[in-house]
This record gives structure tokens, C-alpha cells and sequence, in this order.
């Protein structure tokens, strides 16, 4: 399972994002399998993320929720920042 929003600076507020470990990534394009459940929020850059044929472009201010065993395209044309926690359910809707 896929899932991505864009959310408020309040809505980041409330899901903590600030505490999420950081993570930067280079320029790179390549096929992601996840071993855990993944979510992430963008501070920074842009991301475009494919799965089942469908693309997504995620820029700052997106939180995506990827599932464990996942198997997506990640393609960072520029410097990407995120903050990411593992293994744990949020509340998206």
C-alpha cells in the first residue's frame, strides 16, 4: 500500500514530523524495496515515486506512507530532504 498527501504546517505540527529521524538524499533513480513500514514528510526537494504504473510527485510539504515489502520506483532528479519514521501508523485522512 501507497499513500501521499500534502498537508498544512499545522497538520506537520500534529504528526511530529520535526521528531522523525532526517534523511537526505542524492540525485538518483532506481527500483526501492522496502524491508519496513516507511512514512515520510518532504522538507525539501522533490521525489517522484512510482507504483503499480501510477506516478506521484511528491515536493515539500507531502507525507507519503509506504508499506512493509513494498516494491516502488524512486527517482530524485535534485537533493531530496525528509524526515521518516519507521513502523508506525499514522493518521492521514
Amino acid at each position: 500500500m501507497f499513500f501521499a498527501k500534502e498537508v498544512t504546517e499545522e497538520e506537520a505540527r500534529q504528526l511530529s514530523v520535526d521528531t522523525w529521524e532526517p534523511w537526505v538524499g542524492e540525485t538518483d533513480k532506481g527500483i526501492w524495496h522496502l524491508e519496513e513500514h516507511e512514512v515520510f514528510y518532504v522538507t525539501d526537494g522533490e521525489v517522484f515515486i512510482t507504483v503499480d504504473e501510477k506516478k506521484y510527485h511528491l515536493t515539500k510539504g507531502w507525507v507519503a506512507s509506504l508499506a512493509k515489502d513494498l516494491v516502488c520506483e524512486w527517482d530524485c532528479p535534485v537533493l531530496v530532504k525528509k524526515n521518516f519514521i519507521l513502523n508506525q501508523e499514522i493518521d492521514l485522512k
